[in-house]
C-alpha cells in the first residue's frame, strides 16, 4: 500500500467518527443538560471535533510533505 493510500486510510478512519455525530459519551452528557446549555455544549463538542480534524489533517500534510523531502534529499 502506498504512502497516500495509508494516509487517506487513516484521515477516513479519524474522521468517521466525527461524520456519525457525537459518541454515546457525549450523547448521555448533552441527555442532562437542556436549552441554552445544551446549545451551548453542542456547539462547543461540535468547534472541538472541528479542530481536531483540522489539527490531524495538518499533521498528516506535514509528515507527508516531510516523507517527500526525505525521497528528493536522497536522490540528490
Amino acid at each position: 500500500m502506498s504512502v497516500n493510500n495509508q494516509a487517506n486510510a487513516a484521515l477516513a478512519s479519524a474522521l468517521a467518527p466525527s461524520a456519525n455525530g457525537f459518541s454515546a459519551a457525549e450523547k448521555n452528557m448533552l441527555s442532562q443538560l437542556s436549552g441554552p446549555d445544551r446549545a451551548r455544549m453542542e456547539a462547543q463538542l461540535a468547534l472541538q471535533k472541528q479542530q481536531e480534524t483540522v489539527a490531524f489533517i495538518s499533521n498528516m500534510m506535514k509528515k507527508l510533505n516531510e516523507i517527500a523531502m526525505s525521497v528528493i534529499n536522497n536522490l540528490k
